[in-house]
């Protein structure tokens, strides 16, 4: 069964789309973007119908599933006239701009039939998987710290409220932890589970986040600190590239790391794990294979598709990414910790 994929936006994120149902041998029938020249260069790259409207794209009935593509505040209109027209989904992070929408879409999963994904590709890296792989041999979790500083040079901030919809706080949902942390946070649930609290605090530069720091309080019994950052700090990292991406997790018998790599480099930068042991009092650096993580995510959604069964990061975790970014702006605002509100999966 060759399945037939529709993008919704033909910006530069969907280039990682496609090349992963390219991999997965699925067929690009249609593709939309409100830029016609750009809807029609990537028509023309993939031989197949275009259109300005998307909702043209949606009344194919070829189509088995979309992706989509588009700025974080049209994500939830396009996701629910997907569904309602019956195509799977697989929806760019974070699947909307606000907490509101993130639970009509919720709803709106829930009422119909279609499997959807949330694009955290993280999940989908090789030592993030080990990672998961690894923790229970740490015994009880006692800590955690999870990081994310991404170099952004000062001149950056002269495009803030311009063209660029993710510097638009209304288009992308606010700065840093949105953009660039949340895939983080994410990656801190895959290892850790839910938390319950955040205290948080933000600071704001020209109504974007560009530095935060918060405490998650987990549902497990420990804390994670969390901080993500804008900076212009060029060569931080492990890599001294200034990709500074880290999550480490404490506990009573031992300790591990995760290491990942630049966004747009997920097969020249090897992410890695080091892993202390409490029982032989070892450090061991483990390079899992190398693989594009885009591709295993796009995999991943395919075969789920071609199975009719529904996989993971789910719409549930889209919401708690957005939950969790939401409780930490509002425990800034209040100067207080802040409940994160959590839904029951259906």
């Amino acid at each position: 069964m060759s399945v037939k994929v529709g993008i919704i936006g033909c910006g530069s994120i969907c280039e990682f789309h496609l090349r992963g149902y390219e991999k997965a041998d699925a067929e690009i029938v249609y593709v939309a973007d409100a830029n016609e020249t750009r809807a029609k260069a990537r028509a023309a790259a993939y031989d197949c119908q275009w259109a300005t409207d998307y909702h043209k794209l949606l009344q194919d009935p070829r189509m088995d599933c979309v992706s989509i593509c588009l700025p974080n505040h049209l994500h939830r209109e396009a996701a629910e006239a997907a569904i309602a027209a019956g195509k799977h989904v697989l929806c760019e992070k974070t699947m909307t701009s606000n907490l509101e929408d993130a639970k009509a879409l919720v709803a709106a999963v829930e009422a119909g039939n279609s499997i959807f994904q949330i694009a955290y590709m993280k999940r989908f890296v090789p030592a993030m998987q080990k990672a998961k792989e690894l923790v229970p041999k740490l015994g009880k979790i006692l800590s955690g710290t999870v990081r994310v500083y991404h170099p952004f040079p000062t001149a950056n901030w002269d495009r803030v409220g311009g063209d660029i919809w993710l510097l638009n706080k209304e288009k992308g949902g606010a700065g840093v932890m949105v953009h660039s942390g949340s895939h983080m946070l994410d990656a801190m649930r895959f290892l850790c589970g839910d938390p319950l609290s955040v205290e948080a605090k933000c600071f704001f530069r020209k109504g974007l986040d560009y530095y935060d720091t918060a405490y998650f309080q987990m549902e497990a019994g420990h804390t994670v600190f969390f901080e993500s950052g804008w900076l212009d700090l060029l060569s931080l990292g492990v890599r001294n590239n200034g990709w500074d991406e880290r999550i480490e997790l404490t506990g009573e018998k031992g300790r591990l790391e995760v290491f990942t790599m630049w966004w747009t480099r997920p097969d020249s930068e090897v992410p890695f794990v080091r892993f202390y042991s409490g029982e032989d009092g070892e450090t061991r650096d483990i390079y899992p294979p190398v693989k594009d993580c885009f591709v295993e995510e796009v995999a991943a959604f395919v075969d789920s598709v071609k199975q009719g069964k529904q996989g993971e990061p789910d719409v549930y975790d889209g919401y708690m990414a957005q939950a969790m970014i939401d409780a930490a702006y509002r425990s800034d605002e209040e100067g207080r910790r802040m409940p994160i509100e959590r839904l029951a999966r259906k």
